[in-house]
């Protein structure tokens, strides 16, 4: 999922066909358990809420998503829990309408400086206190000028299709397990899947991947988001270090010696 506050593996290796997960950790609101809140580097929020959890709604702010861009409302200040890191939210999104869930975006990272430890072969997630000194390195790219304060995990790629490539900026989101891709970037879809097309994407230090990817055609968005269909694919160890005016990417190749990490917790 990719929203913003006012707008705010080898060559030919191909995603598997069983749905991506998705990671996510339990969540406190006041001291309350609520549904656990999905991992979602593409949403340029702190948290994001299903209902007001018997918070006050307060105001309202302007969110773009794949649906377009619609208001939702915005909370009081609030103490809560994600992960078992405890911090205090100024106010939270509530009641998005493309997702009946509780959210964690890329502001949390920022915020408590917590680096997102994935690990695909137990489909968890932890917290670290810093990523580990050895891996394949990827430091963000600036973000597309039209997104420019939406500082998350943007990488070059170059994507292929039908013979017709390009480089475009992608983002990494954790928050969708389905890869997407502007309508018209690169290639023709058939005309039996309009809104699908078979791509290869490839990263240098990580190699290529063949996907099927969606099209979407809604502006503002980025060019193309990477979902965990893709980075699943690529490797099974992620870390992500999400700091104010930049951050890195660190990947593990399988079969590489697990990191003793300090992780803060698990699930």
């Amino acid at each position: 999922m990719c929203v913003g506050l006012a707008l705010a593996g080898g060559c030919g290796d191909v995603p598997a066909p069983r749905p991506a997960p998705r990671f996510s950790v339990p969540l406190e609101i006041e001291g309350e358990r609520v549904d656990p809140a999905i991992i979602d580097t593409g949403g340029g929020y702190e948290l994001m809420l299903r209902e007001s959890f018997g918070l006050k709604v307060i105001g309202t702010a302007e969110v773009l998503a794949f649906g377009g861009t619609e208001e939702v409302g915005t909370t009081e200040g609030f103490e809560y829990s994600a992960g078992g890191w405890v911090t205090r939210a100024e106010s939270a999104l509530v009641g998005l309408s493309v997702c009946d869930c509780n959210g964690l975006g890329f502001y949390f990272f920022q915020k408590t400086g917590a680096v997102l430890a994935l690990d695909f072969k137990t489909v968890t997630a932890s917290f670290a206190l810093w990523p580990p000194s050895e891996g394949v390195f990827l430091p963000f790219q600036p973000p597309p000028s039209h997104l420019a304060g939406f500082d998350s995990a943007f990488i070059e790629v170059d994507v292929e299709s039908g013979g017709d490539s390009r480089t475009v900026l992608a983002l990494l989101d954790t928050g969708t397990n389905a890869s997407v891709l502007r309508r018209g970037i690169v290639g023709t879809a058939s005309p039996l899947t309009p809104d699908r097309l078979q791509v290869t994407i490839t990263e240098p230090q990580l190699g290529g991947v063949a996907a099927q990817v969606g099209l979407f055609d809604v502006a503002g968005l980025p060019d193309m988001i990477l979902g965990t269909d893709v980075m699943r694919v690529w490797a099974d160890r992620w870390y992500i270090s999400f700091a104010p005016g930049g951050g890195t990417i660190t990947v593990l190749p399988r079969g590489a010696d697990l990191p003793q990490d300090d992780l803060i917790r698990g699930y």
